[in-house]
């Protein structure tokens, strides 16, 4: 008697049919969505017709090491070319300083950059191309960089701004100090330069609909 070979094909192709709809019953659609995230205020930096960068310590530890840029030039330069106005340095003049009502409607920088670092030796762990445990000893440094900076209306005293930001850098194993430096730097200036203007931010969200 002749076998019927189509009987295991059809019941492949009804089980097929049986997970396909009961997946596709299974399966949500969703819907992406662009969801504006909270601003923060710029800094008021464009609100003065004048600018004065004042008292700012510029600490490193420890203090064998000197770096070769300055938070100084960062608003003196770069920040006051963003501006489009000057931005003139006097190095000791602080809110309390006697001198700063004849600045007149300026607004008055003040702050501080803080650095720390440090060098260890650790135990380098590796495999041998037959197995076997290889220990070496390496070099690696941690940084830790903090901006402060707090803004005054020169005319009448009064705090109107503040902006920080940390940034670190944890057991890299490049240890040219001017660069690790210069890359905190950067990180920490670069937020500030952030904060002049307020741009709004969008974030992608997936919502769930029937």
């Amino acid at each position: 008697m002749k076998k019927n070979n189509s009987l295991p094909a059809a019941r492949a192709l009804s089980v097929s049919l049986f997970l396909l709809l009961a997946l596709g019953g299974c399966m949500d659609t969703y819907m992406r969505v662009s969801v504006p995230l909270p601003t923060e205020d710029p800094l008021p930096l464009a609100e003065y017709s004048r600018v004065i960068l004042g008292s700012f310590t510029e600490t490193v530890e420890p203090g064998e090491y000197s770096p070769g840029v300055h938070i100084r030039n960062f608003f003196t330069d770069d920040v006051a070319t963003l501006i489009e106005k000057p931005i003139r340095h006097v190095p000791d003049l602080t809110p309390d300083s006697a001198s700063l009502a004849s600045y007149g409607p300026a607004l008055l920088i003040t702050g501080s950059l803080k650095t720390r670092f440090n060098q260890r030796n650790v135990i380098n762990e590796t495999r041998s191309r037959f197995g076997d445990l290889m220990r070496t000893f390496k070099d690696v440094q941690n940084w830790e960089m903090r901006l402060e900076v707090t803004m005054f209306n020169a005319a009448t005293r009064e705090k109107v701004a503040e902006f920080s930001a940390t940034r670190e850098l944890k057991g890299v194993e490049n240890t040219d100090r001017d660069f690790n430096y210069r890359k905190l730097y950067n990180q920490v200036t670069d937020l500030f330069v952030n904060r002049l203007t307020t741009r709004e931010r969008q974030q992608d969200r997936f919502l769930l609909t029937e």
